[in-house]
């Protein structure tokens, strides 16, 4: 049964607490990647501050703006696949597309939980394997929280 609450903007989740929000269990093999399709909704969990992971998983992923996030597909997705596919026409389908955002992987020695930044839509894509896609934040960040999530764009 779907959460009827939802996920509640701006609040922090661990990677746990989110699949009940979307009628879900958890599980590590299909949560603990930043790109989880489930039937009518897309789970973006994207951690911003990748200097420990490996560079094979290091995607530009960041804030451009207040209402506008950078985020780079996994490295074997084209436009023309059906994930690609799903990004770009996500609205057609009636799909929608959360972020969860943490700055990084730990935090104070814990692992980060990743804040609920609500639903985006496409708005612009470039590339392939991976894909740079642009998405529009329905709800901008406020001047707090984008002073602290903007710190980490790209040197």
């Amino acid at each position: 049964t779907r959460n009827v609450e939802g996920p509640e903007l701006w609040r922090r989740y661990s990677r746990e607490q989110i699949p009940p929000l979307f009628g879900q269990e958890f599980s590590t093999s299909r949560w603990n990647q930043g790109f989880v399709v489930l039937p009518k909704d897309v789970i973006l969990l994207v951690t911003l501050d990748k200097s420990d992971l490996n560079k094979d998983h290091a995607y530009k992923d960041y804030f451009e703006s207040p209402d506008t996030f950078h985020w780079q597909s996994q490295n074997r997705t084209t436009q023309a696949s059906a994930h690609g596919q799903l990004i770009k026409d996500h609205a057609e389908k009636g799909v929608s597309i959360h972020l969860f955002v943490r700055e990084q992987k730990r935090q104070e020695g814990q692992v980060g939980g990743f804040i609920y930044c609500g639903q985006v839509v496409f708005r612009d894509w470039q590339g392939e394997k991976p894909i740079s896609v642009v998405w529009r934040l329905r709800d901008p960040l406020s001047a707090a929280l984008w002073g602290k999530l903007a710190s980490t764009l790209p040197q």
